[in-house]
């Protein structure tokens, strides 16, 4: 299988390959990107950060890792002297955190979609070509167009599942990464309100 998916990056359906591929190299770009972020900038103990919160100790809670969406919301709203005036601040600071959070995510699936389709549109070239031979006066034509549109409906259909699922995979995955870290920001901001609350 692999020396004709190699193969049908030289033949027909080159254009469709290599298009998939294009899909490929930018997927991979954006889930490297958006591990990095989440997994490694955005790393925060999140046991320490509730246990600060539940303490009163806000500014500690916003140094834990002053990148983190959950400590920018601390820090927004630690210094308000009532709990609407810390909606108010974490509220303007709430489209952008979310945005962050989300920017880029959707593009995984994107990718899967886009190569799917891609290598479905590859199909049905094949299949064109292989049907075109069908009006060759010579059997030998026939049986080389043939040949040749059915490889290159099969090698783009595969290539394009092989890129696509994994991406509609990781991008559930990131999905559910980011759908935790807004969780976590939401709960940061009921407490944080609630701690400004008791302190009048």
């Amino acid at each position: 299988m692999l020396d004709t998916l190699i193969e049908a990056f030289s033949g027909p359906g080159s254009p469709f390959m290599y298009a998939i591929t294009a899909a490929l190299a930018f997927g991979i770009a954006v889930l490297i990107e958006r591990c990095w972020i989440f997994w490694i900038r955005w790393k925060l103990d999140t046991t320490a950060l509730l246990s600060a919160l539940d303490s009163s100790n806000l500014n500690e809670a916003g140094e834990l890792n002053p990148a983190h969406p959950a400590c920018r919301l601390v820090q927004a709203g630690k210094n308000a002297t009532s709990s609407d005036a810390a909606w108010s601040a974490m509220a303007t600071q709430a489209p952008l955190i979310e945005s962050a959070v989300r920017q880029r995510v959707p593009y995984l699936a994107t990718v899967g979609n886009l190569s799917t389709m891609l290598g479905l549109l590859g199909t049905v070239y094949g299949l064109i070509i292989a049907f075109s031979g069908l009006s060759d006066t010579s059997a030998i034509e026939t049986q080389t167009q043939l040949n040749e549109g059915i490889a290159t409906a099969m090698a783009t259909t595969a290539w394009g599942l092989i890129v696509g699922i994994p991406a509609l995979g990781l991008h559930a995955l990131l999905e559910a990464k980011a759908g935790r870290i807004q969780a976590l920001c939401e709960a940061t901001a009921a407490r944080v309100a609630e701690q400004r609350q008791s302190s009048n």
